[in-house]
């Protein structure tokens, strides 16, 4: 089934298989100016399409191709009543292959005399009867214009230590870029403020420094003499137990005489005795112990800190508790006013 369009461009009215309308969705060309438009659209009747019968049968294949014909025949076309027609191109003129536009179709300029022949005479002259008058430091106009042989390059070379006769160029230099006085006083005050952080440092992690390599504590407690500081060893209270521990008094016989004749004694002497082990691998500082004596009813009557010096002596104290190492303190106590019955043992690192 064919349907009769018309072409909205230029008015042409032409049949079109509805099977290729359909396959294209509806677009199809028109076989005069070749737009592309809306097939289903711009159908018309056959009875207001006079011309519509006389336009040629399009095969259904190809649908965008121009209708064939006579050469010399134009297409039908229709023209209704308020359109004006459609120009018709000139085939003389509608392309033009292999002759190139604009500027190559111009006619070679040239510079001929009155009689229509060329002038024998030197652009030069020619221009100057023209009225052209060439500049005064302008370079001679030739009839063939050769490119200017290029210069060698013209290089300076900066030797802030040469001094010719015309002078120095050390003025023209920036302030900035010359390495003065003030220059070396802020690198040597930088360098200077970078030991003083480093020594810091060590200053503050001394410790901490001697504990992860053991072989710079002599060096770091050297320099620490004339400071007047120690490096500290490891404070571990975790690794460090009380195996043991008892308190005994002094003179039992002398106790038991007293209590026997209705006595009370004024002043009762005890000895503690406690065993200390660091299970640790490095040497650690000496803890603090606490004493906390009680009556038979667990009331809390007397509470002493014993520091290493009191029960290892100040010699010993000095030295560290060795790693992997046990100890036996022995810590006499003298009590008055007091009647005890039990105690309790702890340790600590102030």
């Amino acid at each position: 089934m064919d349907l009769t369009t018309r072409c909205p461009k230029c008015g042409t009215v032409f049949q079109a298989g509805l099977s290729d309308l359909q396959l294209r969705k509806g677009y199809i060309r028109c076989v005069q100016c070749a737009h592309i438009f809306d097939g289903y659209a711009e159908v018309v009747s056959d009875a207001s399409a006079p011309g519509a019968s006389a336009a040629p049968p399009r095969p259904a294949a190809a649908p965008a191709a121009p209708v064939a014909g006579p050469p010399d025949e134009p297409p039908p076309q229709v023209i209704r009543s308020g359109r004006p027609p459609a120009p018709q191109p000139d085939p003389a003129h509608a392309f033009r292959i292999g002759v190139a536009p604009w500027p190559d179709d111009r006619p070679e300029p040239r510079i001929e005399g009155a009689a229509g022949r060329a002038d024998p005479r030197p652009v030069e002259e020619i221009l100057v009867d023209e009225g052209w008058v060439p500049d005064s430091g302008a370079a001679p106009v030739s009839a063939r214009d050769e490119p200017p042989a290029q210069a060698a390059p013209f290089v300076v070379e900066p030797r802030p230590g040469h001094r010719s006769q015309g002078g120095s160029a050390a003025p023209l230099l920036r302030d900035e870029d010359a390495l003065g006085w003030w220059d070396a006083l802020v690198r040597f005050c930088a360098r200077l403020l970078l030991v003083l952080l480093a020594a810091q440092a060590v200053y503050v992690y001394r410790a901490g420094i001697a504990r992860m390599v053991p072989a710079l504590r002599p060096a770091l407690e050297r320099a620490c003499e004339p400071l007047h500081c120690r490096v500290p060893y490891a404070r571990d209270i975790a690794r460090i137990a009380i195996t043991g521990s008892a308190l005994k008094a002094a003179d039992a016989d002398a106790l038991s005489d007293r209590a026997a004749g209705g006595q009370e004694p004024a002043e009762q002497h005890f000895v503690l005795h406690a065993t200390l082990r660091n299970q640790a691998e490095q040497p650690q500082e000496w803890p603090t112990l606490v004493l906390d004596l009680k009556d038979a009813a667990g009331t809390l009557l007397v509470r002493r800190n014993l520091s290493p010096a009191d029960y290892l002596g100040a010699a010993r104290a000095a030295e560290p508790f060795a790693a992997r190492s046990e100890v036996l303190v022995r810590v006499p106590l003298t009590l008055s006013g007091v009647r005890i019955n039990g105690y309790q043992l702890d340790l600590f690192y102030p």
